[in-house]
């Protein structure tokens, strides 16, 4: 029984650091795509900053910069109880270009990562979040 427990402990360590590298390469591509720029007929779309992950019941945030004064649609994918569905904004950029969208995650939301479409002008940009 000696011998067991400190296997135990250190199994138990060992799956807990597999997990943090696990969090940080995923925080890594997040802000890759935090970084990403979406391109084309001289205008674009750039994530300001966003809540990459969201638990159940929980407000996500994103906010962006794109062409002052022209609007943005916005396409949110997610799933309950295992049917999927997509809500759609259309929301103005300001003088400056700034866009700011928040939700509420729905506390039946399935966990999962769902795909974020934004759309202004002739660009568009995707990204993720995921729920908790």
């Amino acid at each position: 029984m000696k011998r067991i427990l400190p296997c135990l402990l250190c199994v138990s360590l060992l799956f807990n650091v597999f997990f943090a590298v696990n969090k940080v390469n995923e925080s890594r591509q997040v802000m890759q795509q935090n970084n990403l720029l979406a391109q084309a007929d001289g205008n674009q779309i750039q994530v300001i900053a966003k809540r990459p992950y969201i638990k159940r019941g929980e407000v996500g945030v994103l906010a962006l910069r794109c062409t002052p004064n022209n609007n943005c649609r916005i396409i949110c994918s997610y799933r309950i109880r295992g049917q999927d569905f997509t809500t759609t904004r259309n929301i103005v950029a300001g003088n400056d270009g700034s866009v700011l969208c928040t939700w509420k995650v729905d506390k039946n939301t399935d966990t999962g990562t769902y795909q974020i479409e934004v759309v202004s002008g002739g660009s568009r940009l995707v990204t993720n979040y995921v729920v908790q």
